[in-house]
């Protein structure tokens, strides 16, 4: 036997005497987001109530001015640079339907865009366009407000599903999907960033394909379904759920990450049945 099969069999015999946990290959853990431009958001001590700012509501904004944007009223102050998330309401709703959970958000220190969704998301992308042109434009009440490195997007049901639609957008840095789980399964394909699902226990439509897109995600995801939540009444009882995300994964507060990815975190207790995978 030559002395290379000796010593590829000498080597093969040390590598079963190691301990199992040596051999095992740890998966990366996803590094928290980078801090965001200019000053942070005021701290806060609770996502469950609104934040310290005031909020204004523009009713015709948009490409087509026919979206809300429901903003903090003293836009850039104290050096802050808001964060952006675009939200779309559930099928046959409107903005209006979701005053104060846009306003809940915004009062946290973000911008927040709506306007009607389609299962397309392409009013998503638009917005998009349309927030970073603002930013860009010296005329703009938004000029140099917006950290259009920090923009998130997420909706209910319908809104879920543009949501899908519009994931693979290389300008996004999070999505949130509420009560929305995607028809064929294969709205998790278009997923890049680190995604949120948030369902309720009492919603016989949407929480399976939840269920099946939690199993066929790939990327960094956080699922919760949360004790006897309904289709409709998922998006008020996910508000804080979206709140704390967003000021983990928007405003850069990495001491949130323990809120979700840890084994006593506080959406994972009672009242919520909590996975997560890929972090």
């Amino acid at each position: 036997m030559s002395l290379i099969h000796i010593s590829r069999k000498v080597l093969l015999a040390g590598l079963l005497l190691l301990p199992l946990q040596v051999l095992a290959v740890n998966p990366p853990t996803v590094p928290d987001p980078d801090p965001p431009v200019g000053n942070p958001l005021p701290p806060v001590s609770r996502v469950d109530v609104d934040g310290p700012y005031a909020t204004t509501i523009d009713t015709r904004a948009g490409p087509s001015r026919s979206g809300w944007v429901v903003r903090p009223s003293n836009l850039g102050a104290n050096g802050v640079v808001h964060p952006v998330f675009i939200w779309g309401p559930g099928a046959a709703s409107r903005p209006s339907d979701y005053e104060d959970h846009l306003r809940r958000i915004a009062s946290h220190g973000f911008v927040v865009y709506s306007e009607v969704s389609s299962n397309s998301g392409s009013e998503m992308g638009a917005a998009l366009d349309w927030l970073i042109e603002q930013n860009n434009n010296s005329r703009s009440d938004y000029y140099q407000k917006l950290d259009t490195s920090r923009i998130g997007a997420g909706g209910h049901s319908r809104g879920s599903v543009a949501t899908f639609a519009n994931a693979s957008d290389p300008r996004l840095t999070t999505t949130i999907h509420v009560a929305g789980g995607s028809f064929d399964g294969r709205g998790p394909n278009n997923l890049r960033k680190p995604a949120a699902f948030i369902c309720g226990e009492d919603d016989r439509t949407a929480t399976p394909n939840c269920r099946r897109d939690y199993t066929n995600t790939r990327t960094p995801v956080w699922f919760t379904v949360i004790d006897d939540a309904s289709h409709t009444s998922t998006a008020r009882d996910g508000l804080a759920v979206i709140v704390g995300w967003l000021r983990w994964q928007l405003a850069g507060e990495t001491e949130r990450r323990t809120m979700f990815i840890d084994p006593s975190c506080d959406f994972c207790g009672r009242g919520y049945e909590t996975q997560y995978k890929n972090w």
